[in-house]
């Protein structure tokens, strides 16, 4: 994910996550900021976890439209999920455009997922 914003020239929060079931009752996480935490507006670190929140109640990718949003989340396009044999990957990313945070996003799974 890191290598990935660098060359896109953005900065931001990127996390994955790994549910070890096919139903969420706990994740594994690691974070990682690439330049920022945030500006003076946004808490990209929030803001990723807020994307997991989503992913993690809805199994699907963040802004999916199935339902109607909830407190606590944004909406916001960025977040990705990858169904695997003993439970699902995320990854999230936040800090740039929702097209670029996808971006980031989807290239950190596919590396988690070659893990698994």
């Amino acid at each position: 994910m890191k290598q990935e914003a660098l060359y896109m020239n953005i900065k931001g929060v990127g996390s994955v996550y790994f549910i070890p079931s096919d139903k969420t009752q706990s994740w594994i996480s690691k974070m990682i900021v690439v330049g920022a935490t945030g500006n003076d507006e946004y808490n990209f670190i929030a803001i990723a976890n807020s994307k997991a929140g989503e992913i993690a109640e809805t199994l699907q990718n963040s802004e999916s439209k199935i339902r109607k949003v909830k407190v606590g989340e944004f909406d916001f396009i960025g977040g990705t999920i990858k169904k695997i044999k003993n439970g699902y990957l995320l990854a999230t990313f936040s800090g740039a455009t929702g097209e670029q945070d996808l971006a980031v996003s989807q290239k950190g799974l596919g590396w988690l997922a070659t893990k698994f």
